[in-house]
């Protein structure tokens, strides 16, 4: 044995991870100990696994027998044909702590194509009408067990598993004692219509949820929109802005205010001859003289006029000197002077100097 002493000892001599390691072996080995200690001191053992009573899956044997009559009753009817039975179905509210128990009435059967079914359940949707299932021959079978049916001394005489005669098949019938019970009695015919009108309500909600849906995002759409049309509006509005105060900003053209070079006055008219002795002569056709603008179309006032001329557009003064129109709307390049005589645009003329310029 190795003694406390030397433990220690050999403990100073260890690197930092031997000491670690050593530290945690420790620790475990005394929670360890604790707890066997724990357990011896209180006389508890390890309790062993508990195990299910059943095997997933397996039938319990009470239930063995109830369910093999309510398949020979299945058989037995779907061959034979079945008398009218009542369905219990039970809903509990568990805020009223109220029992609904619904009791519907089933039709027997009828011979269809050589098959029993339901009276009267031949339709447009069901044109082979329907028959008995599962679900159905549970309660049939609870029926005809109760009044004795004589199927049931056939399956009595034909059963051979029987472990146990205690039918505790409505064991839990009984569990909703404490609470209040409403008993309602209806027709197949009626759970029927029943079951149409819920699903119309479903059909009618989920249109509705639907068309809700559509409309939602209709808005949403038109919302998109109406706020593009107010961005571009506004976008519109900040251009139109712009341009006015541009505008607004140009300088005023000032129009030439008089010709350094002015035209000569015209000559006066000399004094009309005396008039001949007329002479017969040939009548000559008149040559249709061609209409131009005339020179005192625009007002002598020294400044420049609007003038069109051979469909273009100019300025003008009433001196004849002409200019273009600029694209600020103001005097533009030089053109020429006009001669009104000729009724032509003298383009070698030179342009004249205003005393503005000089």
């Amino acid at each position: 044995m190795i003694t406390m002493e030397q433990v220690m000892s050999a403990v100073k001599t260890f690197e930092t991870s031997d000491l670690f390691k050593l530290l945690k072996t420790t620790s475990a080995e005394v929670e360890k100990r604790s707890k066997t200690a724990a357990k011896a001191s209180t006389g508890k053992t390890t309790a062993a696994k508990k195990t299910g009573s059943m095997p997933k899956g397996a039938i319990p044997p009470q239930l063995k027998k109830p369910r093999a009559w309510v398949e020979f009753t299945l058989k037995d009817a779907l061959e034979n044909g079945w008398e009218s039975f009542t369905i219990v179905q039970k809903k509990k509210d568990k805020e009223t702590n109220t029992v609904t128990e619904e009791q519907i009435e089933m039709p027997g059967s009828v011979l269809h194509d050589g098959a029993h079914i339901y009276k009267d359940s031949v339709t447009e949707e069901k044109p082979a009408g329907k028959q008995l299932i599962h679900k159905d021959a549970m309660s049939l079978s609870k029926q005809r067990k109760e009044s004795s049916h004589s199927s049931y001394s056939l399956f009595e005489s034909s059963y051979v598993d029987t472990p146990s005669d205690d039918d505790k098949s409505d064991a839990g019938s009984s569990t909703a004692s404490a609470s209040k019970k409403i008993v309602v009695k209806k027709t197949a015919a009626e759970k029927e219509a029943e079951a149409a009108v819920k699903k119309a309500e479903r059909v009618v909600n989920a249109a509705a949820k639907k068309a809700e849906k559509a409309a939602e995002a209709a808005a949403k759409k038109a919302e998109k929109e109406a706020e593009k049309a107010a961005t571009k509006a506004a976008k519109d509005a900040e251009k139109a802005a712009t341009k006015a105060a541009k505008e607004t900003s140009k300088p005023v053209v000032k129009a030439p205010v008089a010709a350094v070079k002015k035209a000569d006055p015209a000559p006066a008219p000399a004094p009309a001859p005396a008039p001949a002795e007329p002479v017969a002569e040939k009548p000559v056709a008149k040559k249709p003289t061609r209409k131009v603008a005339k020179i005192e179309d625009v007002p002598s006032d020294g400044m420049v006029h609007p003038w069109t001329y051979k469909a273009k557009k100019y300025l003008r003064n009433a001196d004849g000197e002409t200019w273009t129109v600029g694209a600020d709307g103001g005097v533009g390049k030089w053109v020429g002077l006009y001669d009104l005589k000729a009724d032509k645009l003298d383009t070698s003329a030179p342009e004249p100097v205003f005393e503005d310029d000089a």
